[in-house]
């Protein structure tokens, strides 16, 4: 059984921009459903991404020239009452330009489809990044501040109506400046993050999200077929699936061990050995593989730190009943029980 720490994804949930291109199209078509218009609205209203990204894509289709009168959707209750002469405009230009619209509406998915956050029209993003074994505090353009974990990558863009950050992969804790009417919005896979003013920490390891408060309040919502939202609050950690599913039981964090990362040390307390060779990888240069069948019996005890980390890797057989082979850019480690 090879176990390899750093997984590929096999499927991928829509982009919050896919999505919106395509509730864009179903939302401009000549007969719009009841069912449509009530998914159409929970998913408008789940988040202001879902909303901005909505509205800035309706602003690039305006644009084109097509005509006016190609955005007669509707967000709210008076939809029903309007919807038939809507449709009857939109059915006469939709009959002459359909070719069209389905090339502009590819072309702006592929446009959309080459960054991981959401387009938010006119306004620069900033990229972050760190190296393997390296922290970096950052202060961001809104006043915000946050401290970016080893081998990891985030992007902040924001418009009038949100602050989006993207995290690629790694970790980042946050001590969010309060906005009133301009919410911070941390997107991680298919997972959202919202929040107006607190301190909170977010994980991309193993294809999940894990979300931890440490103070204030924060709404995490996932996405595909378990769509649901949980709020937590001082103390509390939730995990999601990075490409869609159920969120997690909310859970207790026990101590601040769980954040001595932010000092360059990693606490492990009674912690399965593939957990902890998966929290050290972005400390090391080489991959970190486990092999064998009962590995959930190998627990570590121990306190890592950037300076000890190799020692500690090269000791581990000696301490375990385990086989280290070094490979290429590969540290191998086979289990056996005794």
């Amino acid at each position: 059984m090879n176990e390899h720490l750093n997984h590929q994804r096999t499927q991928r949930e829509p982009s919050i921009n896919e999505q919106a291109v395509r509730w864009f199209t179903v939302m401009n078509n000549s007969t719009v459903s009841q069912e449509d218009q009530e998914n159409f609205n929970q998913w408008h209203t789940q988040s202001p991404l879902h909303r901005s990204a909505f509205n800035n894509i309706a602003k690039v289709w305006d644009k084109t020239g097509f005509c006016d009168e190609v955005i007669a959707y509707r967000t709210d209750g008076e939809f029903a009452k309007n919807t038939a002469s809507h449709r009857q405009v939109r059915k006469g230009i939709f009959a002459g330009v359909t070719a069209i619209a389905a090339t502009v509406l590819i072309a702006f998915v592929s446009i959309l489809h080459t960054s991981d956050h959401t387009y938010l029209e006119e306004n620069e993003n900033y990229v972050y990044s760190t190296s393997i074994a390296e922290l970096k505090d950052i202060d961001l353009p809104d006043g915000s501040e946050l401290t970016l974990g080893p081998k990891s990558s985030l992007s902040f863009t924001q418009s009038n109506e949100l602050r989006a950050v993207t995290l690629h992969h790694g970790r980042a804790f946050f001590d969010v400046r309060s906005m009133q009417n301009k919410p911070f919005i941390v997107s991680s896979g298919v997972n959202t993050v919202e929040v107006t003013g607190t301190e909170f920490e977010v994980s991309t390891y193993r294809e999940v999200t894990q979300v931890s408060v440490v103070e204030g309040s924060v709404k995490v919502t996932g996405s595909g077929s378990h769509l649901n939202t949980i709020a937590l609050t001082r103390g509390e950690r939730v995990i999601a699936p990075l490409t869609g599913g159920k969120l997690s039981a909310v859970s207790t964090i026990e101590d601040d061990s769980a954040f001595s990362w932010m000092n360059n040390k990693l606490v492990f307390n009674d912690t399965p050995i593939d957990e902890f060779l998966l929290a050290i990888q972005p400390y090391v240069e080489n991959t970190l593989i486990l092999n064998g069948d009962n590995t959930e019996t190998v627990t570590i005890n121990t306190i890592v730190t950037p300076s000890n980390v190799h020692t500690l890797l090269d000791s581990l057989p000696a301490a375990y009943s385990l086989k280290m082979e070094k490979k290429h850019n590969e540290i191998i480690y086979t289990y056996k029980e005794k």
